[in-house]
């Protein structure tokens, strides 16, 4: 072998060796490509889950609803008793009369039943104090009862301003139910009473019955009504069916406005959202 630095011996340079040749450059592939592959599908949107018109769970939380409870010196001003104050006066003293305690001194404020415990104008039961947040388990009053001056029993029965706030707060907890669990749809039908006479539903009437029999009970009433009228009832059912009835009919005529701010019954009836 030549060391690296003797000099190269003179004669021509050999040929590089040839590369290799390369396919010809197709530029149409692409196109020819695009229409071979079939063309892309949009993604299906997913199908909206169906809402069944009666659920069949637990009762929704409580919902808080912001009140203004009205002070007693605004309604000796202006001479009203304190019902006569507060949003659906007559559908209020109506539910009084059927309680049967409006007719009892302070117009029944201060009552309590002694067999059923149930309390005040519009005879709360401690569940339904419960279900607005007044009262706790245990049966202890809570802050929302102290926010309107009620620590106790008694504080509760000598303030008609904190029954009244009590009141707001159950009717507006009533509606929230009745709408999850679609019976509110109900309102504007007509269903056949047990003795064979129609009944025309209003809103009023379906939250006058929940206050009387519960929501869960006039839910299973308009379930037989509308799908099973012919199905036997025991006689504990068909005297709950037979109070609700009486509620329905009674209050068909009585005027209510939704005591639960921006609900969707408020804008069918073209009322402003709170």
């Amino acid at each position: 072998m030549p060391p690296p630095t003797a000099p190269r011996p003179p004669g021509p340079m050999p040929a590089p060796a040839a590369a290799p040749a390369r396919a010809a450059k197709h530029r149409d592939f692409k196109p020819a490509l695009a229409r071979a592959m079939p063309p892309a599908r949009p993604t299906p949107a997913p199908a909206p889950a169906l809402r069944p018109a009666v659920a069949r769970l637990p009762a929704p939380a409580p919902t808080p609803v912001a009140i203004r409870p009205t002070r007693p010196s605004e309604t000796q001003a202006a001479g009203l008793r304190p019902w006569e104050a507060q949003a659906n006066a007559a559908f209020r003293q109506r539910i009084a009369e059927a309680e049967r305690s409006a007719e009892h001194v302070r117009d029944g404020y201060g009552l309590r039943n002694e067999r059923s415990g149930a309390l005040g104008r519009y005879q709360f039961l401690a569940v339904a104090l419960r279900d607005i947040g007044w009262m706790d388990a245990s049966g202890g009053w809570t802050a929302a009862a102290a926010a309107h001056g009620v620590a106790d029993e008694a504080s509760f029965l000598a303030s008609e301003t904190a029954q009244e706030a009590a009141m707001t707060a159950f009717l507006a907890r009533q509606e929230v139910i009745l709408d999850r669990m679609g019976t509110l749809g109900a309102a504007g039908t007509t269903v056949m009473g047990l003795d064979g006479q129609p009944i025309a539903l209003t809103e009023g009437a379906l939250v006058a019955a929940a206050h009387r029999r519960g929501a869960g009970m006039l839910a299973r009433y308009l379930r037989h009504r509308s799908e099973t009228p012919e199905a036997p009832l025991t006689p504990a059912e068909r005297s709950a069916f037979a109070s609700i009835e009486h509620r329905l009919r009674g209050f068909a005529e009585v005027a209510y406005t939704s005591e639960r701010p921006g609900n969707r019954m408020m804008a069918r009836r073209g009322a402003p959202a709170a």
